[in-house]
């Protein structure tokens, strides 16, 4: 029976300056999550998207491990990511530099903290 860390973490990210055409292709979006999620090992469970309307995405992934998501503001090339993972503090930075080597965002904010599990 796996037994959680007493501790967790919870990534927020805010990826401003992303070219808007990426920010577009929803697919190619999927695609780089999974692959983020993925590289670090993370199990996912569940998907479910939204696709917005003229445009934007939201998606959701629940994982053995928590939860992750993204949505997009493609009329500001922004896109928002986050990650909450029982694993241990400072987990899911690879998933991060994941999406961030493939995004390439002209500027990023992130806001980082560990939560206490118990």
């Amino acid at each position: 029976m796996y037994i959680s860390p007493k501790a967790g973490s919870e990534i927020s990210c805010v990826m401003l300056g992303v070219d808007k055409t990426l920010l577009c292709d929803n697919k190619q979006l999927e695609k780089i999550f999974r692959e983020a999620l993925t590289a670090d090992n993370f199990t996912m469970l569940e998907f479910t998207k939204h696709d917005f309307q003229p445009h934007g995405y939201s998606s959701l992934i629940i994982l053995s491990e928590s939860h992750a998501g993204i949505h997009t503001y493609p009329e500001h090339g922004t896109l928002f990511f986050y990650l909450h993972s029982c694993r241990g503090e400072n987990d899911g930075e690879k998933a991060l530099q994941y999406m961030q080597d493939k995004l390439q965002p002209e500027k990023v904010d992130i806001s980082r903290r560990s939560v206490i599990l118990g």
